[in-house]
């Protein structure tokens, strides 16, 4: 996402092309200070049939597609737009599901109030779209090396107070990488340092942003193989001897476990090495789309590990799928969770 303060002149450029678009399908809008002193953009939206409605919260994108707009960790105050330089047929379907007004470059449209219903679609990026400089805030602790040290931060309460080796053996990745990301989210709030030690900060913002870029950089990674179960009967029975076995929950079925709203339809493994003997014993025939699905556990848990994957992952895996359904129950199990609740209240 754009930063308002940092990135004033790509915003701006962003919000004028945007504006173009409205103007060519005839929506005039125009920024509005209802808050004075307020630092966050703020549009009012004019239909031309006498029907305006006024958007306190902008959020803006520099890119956009359907797993992401699935991730998006948005805001909760509505109406809510999203501006992007260019939102595809399947983001916006995603968008529309959860309620979301945009609006990109290009001049796809969703608005929605009262007695007005604006939706266009399927136009393809403007040629001349720019390409934006990366965001540097906090940049390096949602690389995929970045996210691995940030998950182990969010997942391991204790490893804040510990030394930089230690959060490097747990994240899998290197010391000097462990420097950087801690760098990084000091730098931007996210940790602070004190005389017991470092503390999270915005620790609920920080979970959103991580799940992002978990979504992005590093979930399509993880994958290693996926099953059809041929006796879906026996997937106690799997289930069972894969944690014997060292593996843990996650996805749907690790959230199942933390609130029983959600019936899971997939279940995912995390390992070092998929089990052979156990994909022999229990008839496991490989399927790309199969609802057995092993991914790589790429840390190394400071203390002995549950069955469960840490709560943050679980979160992530659900946003992190396409699935509507499944985004609902990862702010299901946000709410419930002892170390999400925690989180969101740091």
């Amino acid at each position: 996402m754009f930063n308002v303060n940092e990135h004033a002149d790509e915003l701006n450029t962003l919000v004028l092309d945007v504006t173009r678009a409205l103007h060519d399908a005839g929506i005039t809008s125009e920024p509005t200070d209802d808050e004075p002193g307020a630092a966050d953009l703020r549009l009012r939206i004019d239909v031309g049939t006498g029907s305006r409605a006024s958007y306190p919260t902008i959020t803006t994108l520099k890119r956009l597609d359907a797993r992401l707009a699935t991730a998006l960790d948005l805001p909760t105050v509505r109406p809510l737009l999203l501006l992007a330089p260019h939102i595809g047929d399947a983001a916006a379907d995603v968008l529309r599901a959860r309620g979301v007004d945009f609006a990109d470059t290009a001049g796809n449209i969703r608005l929605a109030w009262d007695g007005v219903l604006i939706d266009v679609r399927g136009r393809p990026p403007r040629a001349s779209t720019p390409r934006h400089a990366v965001d540097r805030t906090a940049a390096r602790a949602f690389t995929r090396a970045g996210s691995m040290v940030t998950f182990a931060l969010l997942g391991w309460p204790g490893l804040l107070s510990r030394p930089v080796r230690d959060i490097a053996a747990t994240s899998g990745v290197a010391v000097g990488t462990v420097h950087n990301v801690l760098q990084d989210l000091t730098g931007a709030g996210y940790l602070r340092s004190g005389a017991h030690g470092r503390t999270l900060n915005r620790g609920g913002e920080l979970l959103g942003r991580w799940a992002e870029a978990y979504t992005v950089t590093l979930a399509r990674r993880l994958s290693i193989a996926s099953f059809a179960l041929a006796d879906p009967d026996r997937l106690s029975a799997l289930e069972a001897d894969l944690l014997d076995a060292g593996a843990q929950l996650g996805g749907e079925l690790a959230a199942s476990r933390i609130d029983a709203h959600l019936h899971p339809t997939t279940a995912t493994f995390y390992v070092d090495t998929v089990p052979a003997p156990l994909v022999v014993k229990h008839r496991l025939r490989p399927d790309d789309h199969g609802a057995i699905r092993f991914r790589a556990r790429f840390w190394h848990a400071p203390d002995d590990a549950g069955a469960l994957v840490p709560s943050p992952l679980v979160y992530a895996d659900l946003v992190s799928s396409g699935d509507p359904r499944q985004r609902e129950h990862a702010e299901r199990i946000r709410a419930v969770d002892d170390r999400l609740v925690a989180l969101d209240r740091s």
